[in-house]
């Protein structure tokens, strides 16, 4: 395709000359003599952290003291504690350790945070043993929901008793083909899952095509919970339809042994607090008011409810943000096509988007304010990795910018190869998100591998550099196993990551390699990224910015940060040619995808700054996104991309 590009004002040269990706445009009112210290001895926001494994459940709190106190020497800056199963464990070598959130652990998390208190250690928490946020107090209204489906073909004209029953779901989870998991659920008399609510019933024809008009679709929805549903039918070929929210019964992914639970529904607000909550009721008491102690987040891992697609308020919610009704075009995702493809389309935008919001509002942006008001940040792993690697339906830099502390990951190598390598590096997402939501922090879980013992600091640091390279500031390892006396030599172990803990052969010479890490991170810590393109990507959803790429047009020492929607439209100005936001961060250009589709809002917005002097970059827009109201907002659109681009191809 062909495009015609929007260069306003003027023609845009690539004459300025090349510079530091990370020049200090501003250093927190330090001076230079405070800097250079600050860079001879990293403060202990700037070392490096790790995750601190303590495998199914087991502790030492002696060894706990020690390992701190290690650490501490060795030059790391604090600790993630992490409850966690092992993946292989053949001979059942490591003990089944006490219940994460029992008394025991309680007590465990309790002592480490006295102990980090003496060696000014910074503390987070994962909320779930292993991963994703859940655990065995999550009841199954608050667990992963999933749409379900029973059929039934009928034939018309005639008068009938139909019996549709509710779908049944299997006692397991996941293809056959790919290790299922056995759901946890309790089952009824009827061999349903006792929480279930009834979203819709619905009569399709039934054509060779799969194309119908919502005229013809039937709503039998309000005859449901009476028995049999009576229905004069039309003449021709019928699908009954009936849809059923219910929990998948997704557990947890690798819980400590006696830790086993439901996974929370992320879509939902109340699965989000009443998880959130237990964790306020049992710390407490312990632990006291946490804006006193070194716990400073609690902490939760990438997305994986790989089962999820629904939540109890979907509909509700849809109508809530969409502006219409959805029951009448469920068979949309189940492929049908009503009225014709490009409505059909904008239904599935809507379903997408919906999701997209609801994660972002009722799991990242609530669990950042639920912990706020107690005292504490946080953190999340919320730049994917997405597809192909993970369903995760979410826009990333949204569900970042939610977050006090953004974290996303990176490889040390991977069996698969460089192009799954690409798909884990999850970094230049987490810094554009940081860089333009003003985040101090662009953290990263870092050497993540299967090669465990076998890598020294020589081997991590071309893949550190590259983080670096591509906005990262802050070192966590993945990981540091806690070994109990008694666990041996080298210890239990996580079976994935690189082990960075004492019982490394080269732990002792270790400090100038976190030295290093913190020097780096404390330089980049300071001041404005400097950048010289905004890519925006869009609006739709899912939507993830991905690893760091060279574009040929743009030339070597050019910098770029992806913005999104929410921060084009809320935050982006111009001053003296340049876009800007609030707290200083700048670019010279705005490119615009290369995509038919734009928001009318954006759109609007781009007129404002391409009036007031911004360049802009991009095909010119056809139409707009969704359904609601669509023919009158694409009538809009085009007038003022008319008045921009003029007559185009593109």
């Amino acid at each position: 395709m062909r495009l015609s590009l929007l260069l306003v004002p003027a023609l845009l040269l690539w004459s300025c000359t090349t510079r530091s990706n990370h020049e200090i445009t501003g250093t927190g009112g330090l001076n230079y003599d405070q800097l250079a210290s600050n860079f001879l001895d990293p403060p202990q926001e700037a070392r490096p952290k790790a995750l601190w494994t303590w495998l199914n459940g087991n502790v030492d709190l002696a060894m706990l003291t020690r390992e701190m106190r290690e650490a501490r020497e060795k030059g790391l800056g604090g600790f993630d504690i992490w409850d966690v199963g092992m993946l292989v464990d053949q001979d059942s070598i490591v003990p089944k350790g006490p219940a994460f959130m029992g008394s025991e652990s309680i007590n465990a998390i309790a002592h480490a945070l006295s102990e980090a208190k003496k060696f000014d250690m910074e503390m987070g928490l994962t909320i779930s043993s292993s991963w994703n946020a859940g655990g065995s107090w999550v009841k199954e209204e608050h667990g992963v929901m999933g749409l379900f489906r029973s059929t039934m073909v009928v034939n018309g004209p005639g008068s009938r008793e139909l019996d549709i029953p509710v779908s049944s779901i299997g006692t397991q989870i996941g293809k056959a083909d790919s290790n299922p998991k056995p759901r946890r659920l309790e089952f009824d008399s009827s061999g349903l899952p006792a929480f279930r609510k009834d979203v819709a019933l619905l009569a399709v024809p039934l054509r060779e095509d799969s194309v119908v008009s919502i005229t013809e679709i039937v709503d039998l929805t309000d005859q449901l919970g009476q028995g049999a549903i009576k229905w004069d039918i039309p003449e021709g070929k019928w699908q009954l339809i009936r849809y059923t929210c219910m929990p998948t019964g997704q557990p947890l992914a690798v819980p400590s042994a006696n830790s086993k639970g439901l996974m929370i529904d992320h879509f939902s607000a109340g699965a989000m607090e009443s998880h959130l909550n237990h964790f306020f009721r049992k710390l407490k008491p312990k632990i006291g008011d946490f804006e006193d102690s070194p716990l400073l987040y609690f902490y939760t891992d990438s997305y994986e409810a790989n089962s999820a697609a629904w939540t109890p308020k979907m509909p509700e919610e849809f109508r809530r943000l969409r502006g219409y009704e959805m029951t009448a075009y469920l068979p949309v995702l189940d492929g049908f096509t009503i009225e014709n493809r490009d409505l059909s389309e904008r239904f599935k935008y809507d379903y997408r988007k919906t999701l997209s919001d609801l994660i972002i509002a009722n799991h990242y942006a609530l669990g950042k304010k639920l912990c706020n008001e107690q005292g504490i940040g946080f953190a999340a792993e919320a730049g994917g990795p997405g597809p192909p690697v993970h369903n995760v339906p979410f826009q990333d830099l949204a569900a970042l910018g939610a977050l006090d502390i953004p974290r996303g990951e990176f490889w040390y190598e991977h069996p698969k190869g460089e192009k799954h390598m690409n798909e884990l590096q999850i970094i230049k997402g987490i810094s554009s998100a940081a860089h333009i939501y003003n985040k101090k922090f662009v953290e990263a879980e870092s050497f993540t591998s299967i090669w465990l013992w076998q890598e020294g600091p020589r081997d991590l640091k071309p893949v550190a550099d590259k983080a670096f390279c591509e906005g990262l500031n802050r070192i966590v390892y993945h990981t540091f196993p806690h070994i109990p006396e008694g666990a041996g030599h080298p210890g239990w172990i996580y079976n994935f990551g690189t082990v960075m803990n004492t019982h490394r052969s080269w732990w002792p010479k270790s400090r100038g390699w976190n030295d290093y890490l913190g020097r780096v991170s404390y330089v980049l810590q300071q001041g404005n990224f400097v950048a010289d393109v905004a890519y925006y990507y869009g609006n739709e959803a899912p939507n993830f910015v991905g690893h760091k790429r060279t574009f040929p047009w743009l030339g070597e020492g050019y910098d770029y940060d992806v913005i999104n929607t929410e921060i084009l439209l809320d935050s982006i100005d111009v001053a003296d040619g340049r876009l800007v936001l609030p707290h200083g961060q700048s670019y010279s250009i705005l490119v615009l995808p290369d995509d038919k589709r734009m928001d009318l809002g954006v759109m609007k917005k781009i007129e404002y700054l391409v009036n007031n002097g911004a360049t802009i970059v991009g095909p010119k827009p056809l139409t707009v996104y969704g359904l609601n109201d669509y023919a009158d907002r694409e009538k809009q659109l085009s007038g003022i991309a008319n008045r921009l681009w003029g007559p185009c191809d593109r």
